[in-house]
């Protein structure tokens, strides 16, 4: 069996949150805020003894490097191969710079079967395609309806792949976060 790895660029400008620092003085980790959201991101060997560690939170960075997708652990792991100080900032954003061949990054299996779709599996399922549009996910998520997922009293049910991860009871509301958490880098 073949592993398939999902890797893009990124670009991301925002602002120093702290480092994540390993044995003593290794910087790990750059956590980085970016309007209302933090991203760690790695920061290869190479590029530690390039950053200055007295840097202070708040301080206004560019950051480029590659996005890849860890199918097993079910999230996108963000690794740094450029880190510039801007002392004039930029608009903060987040930036997928190239996206692979394959656009397909998984799909959401929600249980179609009465006891589901009484407890409000049809609310959720109309929710999931107006998020998917809306976050611009809807070309490389599929919306694919199933039988029994064998959770029937705690329903609606759903199945993120190919992270595996299963909700149940999950409300029209929490499609948003649900989305964010698996398919937003």
């Amino acid at each position: 069996m073949s592993k398939t790895t999902t890797t893009s660029q990124f670009r991301m400008v925002g602002q120093l949150e702290s480092f994540v620092i390993k044995k003593g003085d290794k910087i790990k980790y750059l956590r980085l805020k970016v309007e209302e959201r933090e991203y760690w991101l790695k920061i290869p060997k190479k590029l530690r003894s390039e950053i200055d560690i007295n840097l202070f939170p708040g301080t206004w960075l560019e950051i480029t490097g590659n996005r890849e997708l860890k199918q097993k652990k079910g999230f996108f792991e963000l690794e740094a191969s450029r880190v510039k100080l801007l002392p004039n900032p930029d608009i903060p954003c987040a930036v997928i710079v190239s996206e692979p061949e394959s656009t397909s990054v998984g799909k959401i299996l929600v249980c179609q079967k009465s006891s589901c779709w009484k407890r409000g599996g049809q609310s959720v399922c109309q929710r999931l395609e107006k998020e998917l549009e809306k976050q611009g996910l809807s070309d490389r998520i599929k919306i694919k309806l199933t039988g029994c997922l064998k959770k029937c009293k705690k329903g609606p049910n759903v199945v993120v792949m190919p992270h595996k991860a299963r909700y149940s009871q999950i409300k029209p509301g929490e499609v948003g976060e649900l989305l964010t958490k698996h398919f937003t880098p």
